[in-house]
């Protein structure tokens, strides 16, 4: 069962980029606070690991300084998390839009299990690679249904 927000008091928003050359996918995030109309970017303090594998990438950084690009998506939701808390705000007063594939969750349902694989908006089934598909500015819809 999926806990609704009707009034969240913020939102966590997760993009996303793709990067061509590099093959790279990275997300970004903010955390909104809607009472006070306050906007934060969230970062990550950047690994050792991540500047041994990408060194062009991230040639002007030093491990543990901030950026602003995430692995993935729950990286994300769990750091705006931590700032929600630190600027007093209950996670049950949190949404979570952007995660791909979905529309927005409470935070306790955003960090459950999630299918997030590309379905049909109409009869939701499951699009695999090499369907054909049709992206419309309603959504996604299978060659059946659009």
């Amino acid at each position: 069962m999926k806990n609704k927000i009707n009034r969240p008091k913020a939102i966590i928003e997760i993009t996303s980029f793709r990067g061509i050359s590099s093959d790279a996918i990275h997300f970004y995030g903010k955390l909104r606070e809607l009472i006070e109309f306050e906007s934060f970017e969230l970062k990550r303090p950047i690994t050792k690991e991540e500047l041994e594998k990408f060194p062009d990438r991230f040639y002007c950084y030093e491990e543990g300084d901030m950026i602003n690009a995430f692995n993935s998506w729950i990286d994300v939701i769990d750091t705006g998390a931590n700032v929600a808390k630190e600027k007093g705000i209950d996670l049950n007063d949190i949404a979570v839009d952007g995660i791909p594939n979905t529309e927005r969750l409470s935070y306790y349902d955003a960090i459950k299990p999630l299918d997030i694989r590309l379905k049909c908006k109409k009869c939701r089934k499951v699009i695999n690679p090499g369907e054909g598909v049709y992206n419309t500015p309603r959504g996604v819809f299978c060659e059946k249904c659009y």
